[in-house]
């Protein structure tokens, strides 16, 4: 992660804000997650997503998709009892393309799915690129309203419903956690950021909706990660995620620590569904 001046940072924050406004890479300090109880079986475990499920900002990518060997499938995989078979995450994955590309990783005797999905469907790559250059210009402002629209019309929560959906028809016996996104930006950071974490806050609360409905008919759980981020957003005086807009790679993507707090998160989830 690229050090900067606490006022380099916030400057370079509000001038691409609106690029990222729906970026959701996409939590307190995190405390060791402890190890499963013995009576647990060996979860057998496959992780499915976007970048963030990927590993992507913590380390130099190992493939076309970002994976780094280091996000939190690795970490949860280091705990006992742990068994993770396969990370299919990759960079830029929308929920579709999850369930077009990924769902041929679980079967039947999966027991544990993570899935990280959404922010990809918002566009990002298209509103990066036209909003990084000028936040003001005409294309910067129809790439946003696309995007705002989208998460406006509550689709996102329908297509990660099937996607949740298709994964328990595969891997019934799986216990299927969804996590969903920290809040990017240090609420003190100026300008559009407030605009960004509320978008963010949106994208979180379909994806808990999604979730909620389907907690009747599927072994599902969401898994809420901002309270944990809290205080490490981009822009302040620790951040867990990367926050220069000039890399790519790491930008708005946790580091270690951010994502060691999200291996304690998801792995505090799972001891719950896995115990009731």
């Amino acid at each position: 992660m690229s050090v900067l001046s606490t006022r380099k940072v916030r400057h370079g924050i509000a001038a691409a804000a609106t690029a990222v406004a729906l970026l959701a890479i996409p939590i307190g300090i995190a405390l060791p997650a402890q190890a499963a109880p013995p009576e647990l079986p060996v979860a057998k475990y496959v992780a499915l997503g976007d970048s963030l499920a990927a590993g992507q900002g913590n380390g130099a990518p190992l493939d076309d998709c970002g994976r780094t060997g280091a996000g939190y499938a690795n970490g949860i995989d280091a705990l006992p009892r742990m068994n993770l078979l396969r990370n299919a995450g990759c960079s830029g994955a929308t929920i579709g393309d999850v369930a077009a590309t990924q769902l041929g990783q679980i079967n039947r005797g999966t027991t544990l799915v993570t899935i990280t999905a959404g922010a990809g469907d918002l566009g990002i790559g298209a509103v990066y690129a036209a909003c990084i250059p000028d936040p003001n210009t005409p294309a910067c402002a129809q790439a946003v309203g696309a995007a705002t629209a989208l998460l406006q019309s509550g689709q996102i929560g329908v297509r990660l419903a099937g996607l949740v959906t298709a994964v328990h028809e595969r891997s019934p016996r799986a216990d299927i956690l969804v996590t969903g996104y920290p809040i990017p930006f240090d609420p003190q950071v100026p300008g559009l950021a407030t605009t960004v974490n509320a978008a963010v806050a949106a994208l979180n609360a379909q994806l808990g909706g999604a979730v909620a409905q389907l907690v009747p008919v599927a072994p599902v759980g969401y898994v809420d990660v901002t309270l944990a981020f809290a205080g490490h957003g981009a822009g302040g005086s620790d951040p867990w995620l990367g926050q220069n807009p000039g890399d790519p790679v790491s930008f708005l993507h946790p580091n270690a620590a951010g994502y060691a707090a999200y291996t304690d998160a998801v792995f505090a989830a799972y001891l719950v569904a896995a115990g009731s």
